[in-house]
Order: structure tokens, then sequence, then C-alpha cells
């Protein structure tokens, strides 16, 4: 066994004894990875840092400021107090005008970042209107699923299959494209 081989067997032990113990936030072991690799010698730094020239990369990044950035507003934790309170006088509608707003927002934020911001406000609404956090949580998944299908950049996935799509010679994939 080589050198390089043995180095890359015993970083991905490491980096994965990390990413589950979360004794280092995973973007800083990634980064750790990166480095590691790049001071090594196994990849070069234009290996290294290729990921970075990808226009994928960088939108995906953005997405992630864009969503913490509408987080750290508070719009979303209000809308959530909305509909709680709502829900305590007709659940069903309400649940179900919630879903389309998860829906909507996951369309223009990452999905995973709506779904993570609307999980305490679910906790919460089972709490107020004593029904199992599973029957709120579940709905919330699949909302967020959905809505981040149907634009360009409600998921990661799709804004990585447009940048590949365009290395091949093809056209860049709209941002409305999935909606229909």
């Amino acid at each position: 066994m080589t050198f390089e081989i043995a180095f890359v067997l015993l970083l991905l032990a490491v980096a994965t004894y990390l990413f589950v113990t979360d004794h280092i936030t995973y973007d800083v072991t990634a980064v750790i990875v990166m480095v590691s690799l790049l001071v090594s010698g196994i990849l070069t730094p234009q290996e290294g840092l290729s990921g970075f020239s990808n226009p994928a990369t960088v939108t995906v990044a953005a997405m992630f400021v864009l969503s913490d950035g509408i987080r750290r507003t508070g719009i979303l934790n209000t809308a959530g107090d909305f509909f709680s309170t709502r829900m305590q006088e007709n659940f069903k509608l309400w649940l179900l005008l919630l879903l389309v707003f998860i829906g909507f927002v996951s369309a223009f934020i990452n999905n995973t970042a709506a779904v993570a911001i609307f999980i305490p406000v679910m906790m919460s609404i089972s709490t107020r209107v004593d029904i199992s956090p599973s029957k709120l949580l579940m709905p919330l998944s699949f909302a967020g699923m959905f809505g981040g299908v149907c634009t360009l950049i409600g998921t990661s996935t799709n804004i990585l299959v447009s940048s590949i799509a365009v290395e091949r010679g093809l056209n860049a994939i709209g941002m409305f494209e999935f909606t229909g």
C-alpha cells in the first residue's frame, strides 16, 4: 500500500469520525480534509480548489447565505406564530395553508434550510394543538421537497444538474423550467 492510499484511508476514517461525532462542525471538517489533501501533495492546488470555480458551488453557497439571512430576519418565525395561532381554530385548513406556504418558501430558498427553519415551529404547533409531532413533521418534509423541486434554486441538486448540463454542451436549465 502506497503512502497516498494509506493517507487517504486514514483521512477518510478521521473525517467519518468527525462527521459522526460532530466534535467539529461539518464545514470545518470538510475544510480540514481539503487542506490535508493539498498540504500532503495528493492534490495539486489547481485540483483542490477547482470546485470553487464551478458556478454551481458558488450558487449553492450563495443560497445558504440567502437562506440564513431570511432566517435571521425572523419573518419565517413570525409566519410560524401566525399559523400556530390560526391552527387552534381550524387545524386542517391552516395546516394545508402552512404547507403551501412552506412549499412556496422552499422554492426560493434552499429547501433543506426552509425545513430546518420550520421544524421548531412545527414542534411548537404540535404542543399547542396537542398532536403528535410526526403528523406535522412528515408533511413539512414533503412540502419542503415539493417546493424545492419546483425551481432551479430550490435545491442544490437542481443547480448542480444545470451546471453539468452546461459543461456537456446543453442549454442551462431555466429558473422555472421544473415548475410544470
